[in-house]
Parts: structure tokens; C-alpha cells; sequence
């Protein structure tokens, strides 16, 4: 019963989460924001607009932007969604935003990405997330509105799976880029993964494109589906996806929902779709080559097997070059290379903030990705700097927002971008020994600034500014502060990473459909292109000695080092550069008609009210006909409400589940308050129990009733340095257990030789206290277990203040460590651990009555043994674990398979029964083992974008010669 309850509860949880992960995941939660900041609410007609008070003026802006995009967002969808509640975050540094339907909210992350494109992100986003919005709410109609009846806004999210997350994510693309002048879909760098993968090496099969690989570079479903979604849209009009939903939302029992309202509408499958979309951008990338000579340069870079890119490259002298490095093989990195294309690894650095990355004067200095130890919703960009000569880096801010750093000449000073939690952007010039604040500059008009540059020889700086007229390119004087606008680009194209080349300006532009870097002399109005890339060349470096520059040109195997003589860098000016891109963004801002700006949304007075933290705690957002055990991957018969408020600070489940083996049931409550710094759960069960015992070789039972009531208040620590993990979570959880008669509950059993059993009410308080803390170096995809971490586990749990109906103590102590393996994605695992349990009186009375309750094992016994019970266990395992093949078999809409790996395993442990009757004597000891092996498959099933694991795990246990079998799965959402 329990498996075949597992399994319906994956398949559940699957169904549910895999495609609507972060977009209409169910229970998700991305965490909280610090306690101490207090809220603001604006109710408009369709939305309530929460968030901080200190950013009132924002919020204001916030809610008519909603409201303006109300009108569009679901314009070509024709529908017009339900009243939603949107939480904006100011406290992050991650630029981001999600919806999720249960309930139903939509959450918006306010700092703007340090790389910015050339429309404002707030505006950008509204636009994205609310095409989300309107992707849910529609597919309440037909039967998904009557499941939506039947479970609450549960309902609409099961049946949210059906839809493909390629189609979800870029078809929202699609509307960023139609009703923005901006928006990805206009950015050459969109499309160069995918242009490059099929000019190189062909088209993937959709599984692969659509699901990723371990062995090739494959771009996301944003890049994937923006181009399907336009080229439908194109070829069939605004509307062709609208009856495709429509058809997901009103029957979606029937088999591929999606792709096969897809094929009445356009003919195609979405394999179909997406081989038309493919070849025919293929022709039309082909055309934009034809007849083109590209930059003559030398590749500086090693040539790698796997993808890897080559960013940011700066001269840390006339002859050796630091890059940041990263790829499928390696984590992060900062490397140098020479002239030879020797490599050396410098630092390998924690999350670097994209663009934030300046070398000179063999100083290297980057901002650094750091979240708050306990708010999710609270994290910090803080500047780190590595001397020469030095291994570990200092950090000399301490939670800040600080992007894009750029070191003046002589080193002593560090020009940074702020973004504070009221939404002002600001020049920040700092201190490179103290971090302390030297000065700061700020537009009147709150200008967002980006990827400052220090001139060479003067006290100057030049950056991106944006605001609504587009991107520029800005000089300032730093005695002065006065600023000179350079060169505006408006919306033409985009422009980032300004560099001086002595009193010149270089930088990446978009003008030709492709990246490339472009040249600004002070004494012209207009750049000149200097490279011209197939696929991309971006962020210039020029040697001070030499004059040549260095630069990252895009491939199919990712991002290379290129170093280009002045002659052969080209000097053709902006007026003769033609637009060789599909273009296909303008076709499709055709079809909407509108573009979302301050010049076009109508401003309005709204009433700014308090959010009150503690109303609305318990809202109700789903409900379900069977008991779901969310936290072990249970589901049972009986039922469940749902509760969580619109701060994820409050979130409860109440419930009735019945157990078909017992035939009994129990009520079981459960509340999670994550407002404060400590968490604090509470649960309560109560309900009917079987108890078996055998009888004249008869199995018999009877009735009793349990009850369980648990507090635990945990204190979650997490952060990251460099390229580590850490992990601290202290936690202590009281409960109390009563066990008391049925009606149908006997006095008293005779059993033969005077023996009986007589039942007697009891209650056991416990008391548990725990401390798990971990260490873990970062990953990339293809590694199966961590190439180096530790974790600590221990535990002590037992019942204070009983003196005859206690459950005894149990202590234990559990160590992991890893290992990299004897090849690049293998991994070694060792664990060790020890436990002592002590009986507890309960278990003593044997004659009065046999059925008591004890701690169980919290360590691990040999794998294939159970049913064990021993006063004292010491226990040792070691796993290798290795990548066997990487297959990327397909069978379409029912399996990818996209790793095969195997495993090794040995375990042991010395073990000392419990003593008879509890006499002083020691329990006699032994020793346990097993040891055997696994294989597992990483695939996808039915479409479904959850990666699934399956395997098989063979033991050999000690003194039998049968092994044991067991199956293992895993769903990552």
C-alpha cells in the first residue's frame, strides 16, 4: 500500500509542479523578507499591489503599469484575467519574477539586472509576469473550471502541466518583446545559442532542445519557445494560440491536449513546429552570412571538448589576459592566459554578478552574489578584490547592492553602480583598501546606471545610462561631477561595457542583428563598427602596451578568446550599417500595436494603505479529495484544506487521512509560522490505531486511540563564500504522545502461562534536539554528487519528566564526506556515524503489557537488513558513484533518456544488541554488512519538464546468499 501511495503521489506531485514550476507551482514558496520591513497596499481594479514603505512611489508606478498592461497583456490570448495579488521585493539583488496559482500570486523582484537591455526592467517585467497571469486564468474554463470547484486554485495548476514550458515562457517573451521597444527577443544574444548550435553542428531532436543535454550546450525553453511561439504567430496570426489553450483548459483528460489542438490549428505537431521554425530561421541566418568576411583575429583560448565560455577579459599586464571561465566541465573560475594560450586557474570565485567583473594592474575585482543568511527575499552584491600574489580574495563591503565595479588606474579607487532598497540608482566611488563611500552621483531624473569605466589617464568615467528615450552612452567628470552625453542609441539598438581606447569609447552594439563592438571617437557624432563576428564579439580590451584588442567571439562550443590587431579591425561607420537580422520582433510588434512607457501609461492617485502582516494568515487556496503528505511524498485517502498567505510567512494544512490496511483514520493539522527568525511548526494528530498481536496462532487486534501534538522552532542558516555552501540549522521540537482507550478497547487480553496483556493510557512527552550543518563546494549539472563537501548530523532525542512511561534516550552522530573521484564527474561518498539508544521504563513491563513505544533508528543499518534493533550501532558506508552513458535516446511524448549512471557501495557496522530484561549485563555484540551496487536513469517521462531518476539498487547482505532489491526514484522540482 505504501509504494503503490508513493507512486500515486509522484505521479500527483509531477503532474502538478514539473511545468509549473515558478510560474504556477503548487505550494511554492520562495521565501520571505526580513521581519522588520513593513508593507504598503494599493488596491486598483484588478490588482492588489503590495510592497515596502519606503517604496511608495514605485508601488504607485507599479500599479498603473498593471493596469495599462491589463488591457494588452492578454489581448492576442482574448482573455482578461481574474483580480491577482502582486508582491514586489526590493531587498534582492536577483533580478526576477514568478506566478504561482495556489495561491494565487504574482511576485516581482524589483533590482534591475546589472546588464540591463534598453527598456526599463520594471515595466519589462509587468509585461512578462502578467502574460503568466493571463496564461493560468484562462485555462479555467471546461472542465478545469469545475476541477478548479473541486480543488480550489489547485486545481487550475494540475491541469497548468499540460502546458509546455517552452510555449509558457516564450510565448511571455514574445509579449516583453511586442509591447516593449525592447525585450530579449530584439537582442541578438537571444538567439546565438540557438543560431550557432544549428549552423554548426545541425538540429537536436526537439527532446533534446526541448529537455537539455549532459554532453552538448542547449539554450533554455525562453530561447527554445520564443521563436516557435513567433513563428506560429507569424505564419497563422496573433491569435493561433488562443484555441489552443482554450482546448488544454476544457478537456484536458484527453491525451497531448496542447499539440493536438496545435495540429488542427496549423497542421503541425510540436515537433512539426519546431523542425518548420528551425529551418526556416537556418535559410535565414545562412543569408545573413552569405558573402561575409569576418574579423581576422587568433584564437587566444584552449580549445575544450565540452562547452565553455571565455567572459569578461581584461590585460592584467602586456601580456597575460584574466577571463572568467566557465562551462559544462568546470565550475567558475578566474583564469589568465598568455599569448600562448596557457591557462591558469586564479580563484574560483562564489556567484559573480553578470558584467561585474575589472582587472588592472594584476588587481582583479568582481561583486559577488551573497545571500542573507536567513531571508530568502533579502541578499546583497557585495565587492570583493584579489591582490596579486595573494590565494584568497578580500571583501571590502559589507550588505551591499553594489554592481559592475571598475578599478581607477592607480588602484586606489573602485567606481561602482548601487541600487537601494527605495529604488535609487546611484555612482558610487569607493575606497579599494576600506570600501569605505569617497562620493556618490545620482541623476535628477533617476537615471539607471551601468558598467562604469575608469578613463586612463584622467579623472573621468564613462557609462550607460537609461531612461525612457533609451540607452546613452555618458562622460563624467568626477572633480566636477558634470556629465556630457556622448552618444544616445535610444531604442535602435542595444548598447553595454563602455572602454576607453586612450580618449575613444569602445563598446558592444546590436545595430547589424549581431553583437559586435563599435568604436566612439570624442571628435565624431557617430561609431564605427570594428569587428565583424557570425555569431557575437563582445567586451573589448585593449593591450596599453601593444594597442591590440582582446575579446569574447561566441561559437557553437560557447564564448573564445580573440585577440585582433588594429589591422584587422574594421572602421565602417554606423550610417552604412543595415540590419541583417530575421527581424522577426518587428512583424510581431505589428500585431499588438502598443508599447508600455511613461509616455503612454496614464497616471492615477491611488490610496496607499498599510498591509497588515498578521490579516489574512489562514487563506484558504485549495482543497483536495485524499490527505497529501507534501513533506514525505505521501498521499493517502481521505482529505486535505490548503492554507498560505500572500507573504509565504504563514502556511498551514489541515486534513483527514485514512489508512485502507488499518481501516482507521486521523485528523491531522499542520502549521508553519516563517514570519520571525526562528521557523516554528506546529502539527497535531489524533485518530484511531490497530494494534496486532498473535493468539492461539491467530493474528488478532484491537482499537486504541493516538494522539501526537509537536512544536519545533528551527533557525535556518545558509550562506555562500566563493565557491562554497554553508549551512547551519540549529532545531529543537517538543511533542506530546497520549495513547488512551477506544470504545472498542479491552481491559485486558489473557495470554497462556499467566500472561497478559492490559491496557493501560499513557502519555510521553519527547523532547529532540538537532544541529545539521554543512559545507558543500558548488556543482555544475554533469557532476552527480558534490566534488568536495562535509555534513554534520547529530541528534539527541529523549522524554524528560516520565518515570514509568517513558521511550527511553537515543544520541547519534552522523558524518558525510565527499570526494571528487578518480575522473571528472565521478564522486566518492563516505559515511560514518555513531548511536546509543537506551530502553526507556515502558519497555520493561513486559508481563503487564508488551506493546510500548521506543525511539527508532535515526542511523542507517547495511543496506538490505531490517527489521533490526540494537542498543548501540557504529556504522560506516562508502558509495562511488560515476557517470556511464549519456544516451539522449528518445521515444517522443513518453520518455528522454539522458544519463545512465551506476553506483558502489559497501556498508558496515559493529552493533550491540540490548541487554535481557534489562539486566547491567552487556547485549551481545556483532558485526553487520552488505554491500552491492546501483544503476539509475536520468530521463524525462510523458513530456513532462521534471527531470525523473529511476533505478535499481542490488544488495548482498551478510550471511545470505539472496540479494536484496530495491527501487529508487526522485522527481526535481
Amino acid at each position: 500500500m505504501k509504494n503503490r501511495n508513493q507512486f500515486f503521489f509522484l505521479v500527483l506531485m509531477t503532474l502538478m509542479l514539473s511545468h509549473a514550476f515558478k510560474v504556477a507551482g503548487q505550494f511554492y514558496i520562495e521565501g520571505q523578507d526580513p521581519a522588520s520591513v513593513k508593507w504598503k497596499q494599493i488596491n486598483t481594479q484588478n490588482f492588489q499591489v503590495i510592497f515596502p514603505d519606503n517604496y511608495q512611489e514605485h508601488g504607485s508606478y507599479i500599479a498603473d503599469l498593471l493596469e495599462w498592461a491589463y488591457k494588452y497583456a492578454g489581448a492576442t490570448l482574448q482573455h482578461s484575467p481574474r483580480k491577482v495579488s502582486v508582491i514586489v521585493h526590493t531587498h534582492t539583488v536577483i533580478p526576477n519574477g514568478f506566478v504561482s496559482w495556489a495561491p494565487a500570486r504574482m511576485e516581482l523582484y524589483a533590482t534591475p539586472p546589472a546588464d540591463n537591455d534598453y527598456h526599463d526592467w520594471i515595466e519589462r517585467l509587468v509585461v512578462h509576469e502578467l502574460r503568466h497571469v493571463v496564461h493560468v486564468d484562462k485555462l479555467n474554463q471546461g472542465l478545469t473550471r469545475l476541477m478548479s470547484i473541486l480543488f480550489g486554485e489547485m486545481g487550475t495548476g494540475i491541469v497548468f502541466a499540460h502546458m509546455p514550458l517552452w510555449f509558457i515562457e516564450g510565448d511571455a517573451v514574445v509579449t516583453e518583446t511586442t509591447l516593449t521597444r525592447a525585450g530579449r527577443g530584439r537582442l541578438p544574444m537571444f538567439e546565438q545559442g540557438l543560431k550557432a548550435q544549428i549552423q554548426t553542428f545541425g538540429l537536436y531532436s526537439f527532446d533534446k532542445a526541448n529537455f537539455g543535454s549532459y554532453k552538448d550546450h542547449t539554450p533554455n525553453y525562453y530561447e527554445l519557445g520564443y521563436f516557435m511561439v513567433a513563428a506560429a504567430r507569424l505564419e497563422h496570426g496573433p491569435h493561433i494560440w488562443s484555441p489552443v489553450m482554450d482546448n488544454v483548459g476544457r478537456r484536458p483528460w484527453s491525451p497531448s491536449p496542447f499539440s493536438r489542438e496545435l495540429k488542427r490549428q496549423t497542421g503541425l505537431t510540436t515537433s512539426d513546429l519546431y523542425k518548420h521554425t528551425y529551418t526556416l530561421l537556418d535559410s535565414l541566418w545562412t543569408q545573413q552570412a552569405a558573402g561575409q568576411q569576418f574579423t581576422n583575429s587568433k584564437t587566444l583560448s584552449p580549445s575544450n571538448k565540452l562547452f565553455t565560455c571565455y567572459l569578461y577579459p581584461q590585460w592584467l599586464n602586456d601580456s597575460l589576459i584574466v577571463a572568467l571561465k566557465r562551462g559544462l566541465r568546470d565550475i567558475p573560475a578566474f583564469v589568465s592566459i598568455d599569448m600562448h594560450g596557457n591557462e591558469r586557474i586564479i580563484h574560483r570565485p562564489g556567484f559573480v554578478v553578470e558584467n561585474s567583473f575589472h582587472a588592472t594592474n594584476e588587481i582583479v575585482v568582481w561583486s559577488e552574489y551573497r545571500p542573507d543568511p536567513r531571508w530568502q527575499h533579502q541578499s546583497f552584491s557585495e565587492i570583493m578584490i584579489l591582490y596579486p600574489g595573494l590565494k584568497q580574495p578580500r571583501q571590502i563591503t559589507r550588505k551591499g547592492k553594489f554592481f559592475s565595479p571598475s578599478l581607477s588606474p592607480d588602484g586606489l579607487m573602485i567606481a561602482v553602480t548601487e541600487v537601494s532598497t527605495d529604488g535609487k540608482h546611484s555612482l558610487v566611488i569607493l575606497d579599494t583598501y576600506s570600501g569605505s563611500e569617497l562620493s556618490r552621483f545620482s541623476y535628477s531624473g533617476n537615471d539607471f546606471i551601468m558598467q562604469p569605466a575608469w578613463h586612463p589617464f584622467e579623472n573621468r568615467i564613462v557609462l550607460i545610462a537609461l531612461n525612457s528615450k533609451g540607452k546613452r552612452i555618458d562622460e563624467i567628470d568626477l572633480d566636477r561631477y558634470e556629465t556630457t552625453v556622448r552618444f544616445s542609441a535610444g531604442y535602435e539598438a542595444d548598447i553595454s561595457s563602455p572602454r576607453y581606447r586612450d580618449n575613444d569609447i569602445l563598446f558592444n552594439g546590436t545595430w547589424n542583428g549581431t553583437d559586435n563592438i563599435y568604436v566612439l571617437r570624442i571628435r565624431e557624432n557617430q561609431p564605427h563598427k570594428l569587428t565583424n563576428a557570425q555569431f557575437g564579439a563582445i567586451n573589448p580590451a585593449i593591450n596599453p602596451h601593444t594597442g591590440a584588442m582582446a575579446y569574447s567571439s561566441y561559437t557553437a562550443m560557447g564564448y573564445t578568446l580573440q585577440l585582433a590587431k588594429n589591422k584587422d579591425l574594421l572602421n565602417i561607420p554606423l550610417l552604412q550599417i543595415t540590419d541583417e537580422s530575421p527581424g522577426w520582433h518587428r512583424m510581431l510588434a505589428n500585431q499588438e500595436g502598443a508599447v508600455i512607457g511613461p509616455e503612454t501609461v496614464t497616471r492615477n492617485q491611488y490610496a496607499i494603505k498599510p498591509y497588515k502582516k498578521w490579516n489574512n494568515l489562514l487563506n484558504l487556496h485549495s482543497w483536495f479529495p485524499a490527505y497529501l503528505d507534501i513533506d514525505n511524498f505521501y498521499a493517502y485517502p481521505g482529505a486535505s484544506l490548503f492554507f498560505q498567505n500572500k507573504l509565504s510567512t504563514s502556511v498551514g494544512q489541515l486534513g483527514y487521512s485514512w489508512d485502507d490496511n488499518d481501516k482507521t483514520g486521523k485528523w491531522v493539522a499542520g502549521y508553519s509560522w516563517r514570519g520571525w527568525y526562528p521557523v516554528i511548526d506546529l502539527t497535531a494528530e489524533s485518530g484511531a490505531r490497530r494494534y496486532y498481536y498473535k493468539l492461539n496462532n491467530r493474528t488478532q487486534n484491537f482499537i486504541y486511540t493516538e494522539s501526537a501534538y509537536r512544536l519545533s522552532v528551527a533557525i535556518p542558516q545558509k550562506t555562500q563564500i566563493a565557491d562554497y555552501f554553508y549551512g547551519f540549522i540549529p532545531s529543537l521540537r517538543m511533542g506530546l504522545m497520549q495513547r488512551q482507550a477506544h470504545r472498542n478497547t479491552p481491559d485486558s487480553i489473557p495470554f497462556p502461562n499467566n500472561r497478559y496483556l492490559q491496557f493501560r493510557e499513557t502519555s510521553f512527552y519527547t523532547q529532540e534536539y538537532r544541529v545539521y550543518a554543512y559545507r558543500q563546494r558548488r556543482s555544475v549539472p554533469r557532476d552527480i554528487w558534490p566534488r568536495s563537501g562535509q555534513i554534520i548530523d547529530l541528534n539527541y532525542r529523549h522524554t524528560p519528566f516520565s518515570a514509568t512511561d517513558d521511550m527511553g534516550r537515543i544520541f547519534s552522530i552522523r558524518g558525510i564526506i565527499y570526494f571528487p573521484g578518480v575522473a571528472r564527474h565521478h564522486g566518492l561518498r563516505i559515511t560514518g556515524g555513531s548511536q546509543t539508544i537506551t530502553q526507556g521504563e515502558n519497555q520493561r513491563q513486559r508481563n503487564e503489557f508488551a506493546f510500548f513505544y521506543n525511539f527508532g533508528s535515526i542511523l542507517p543499518y547495511p543496506r538490505g537488513l531490517s527489521g533490526l534493533n540494537h542498543r548501540k550501532l557504529e556504522y560506516f558506508s562508502a558509495d562511488y558513484a560515476l557517470p556511464i552513458w549519456y544516451p539522449e535516446i528518445s521515444i517522443p511524448d513518453i520518455v528522454y533518456l539522458k544519463r545512465l549512471r551506476g553506483s558502489l557501495f559497501y556498508d558496515f557496522a559493529n552493533a550491540e544488541k540490548h541487554p535481557a530484561n534489562n539486566s547491567g549485563v552487556r547485549g551481545t555484540k556483532e558485526q553487520l554488512f552488505s554491500y552491492g551496487f546501483g544503476i539509475a536513469g536520468d530521463m524525462h517521462l510523458l513530456g513532462f519538464l521534471a527531470p525523473v531518476s529511476l533505478g535499481l539498487q542490488v544488495a548482498f547482505p551478510m550471511g545470505t546468499t539472496r540479494p536484496a532489491f530495491r527501487f529508487n526514484y526522485s522527481v526535481s522540482i
